[in-house]
């Protein structure tokens, strides 16, 4: 139950922030860029969702992965970590049958 209320509220938090962050973003006082990423960071800690659909975008669109693979180079700590979690996976094209791993080089072991 705790945790329930504890996420509502990290949510809640994490929405007021970009709210926040988009009225002020144009203002001459640098509040608006902050207010986002720290309302983004919040949703990512705790939407598995919102961290899927962050991790799409990274994958779809090179300058976003650019923007945050910076970001987390350059952070530390739990942040750094939350960040990681949004990495776009790749995974390598299947070999077809027959064709021997690159890890093989069609070498034999000397047993």
């Amino acid at each position: 139950m705790a945790e329930l209320l504890i996420k509502g509220l990290s949510v809640f938090a994490a929405i007021i922030c970009i709210v926040l962050g988009l009225l002020t973003v144009w203002t001459p006082i640098p509040t608006g860029v902050p207010l986002l990423a720290l309302g983004t960071v919040l949703l990512i800690a705790t939407s598995r969702r919102f961290a899927k659909f962050v991790r799409r975008h990274r994958k779809n669109f090179v300058w976003l992965n650019q923007a945050l693979h910076w970001i987390e180079v350059r952070s530390s700590g739990r942040f750094k970590k939350i960040i990681r979690r949004t990495r776009p996976r790749y995974f390598r094209k299947r070999q077809g049958k027959g064709q021997p791993s690159p890890k093989d080089n069609n070498t034999k072991s000397a047993a």
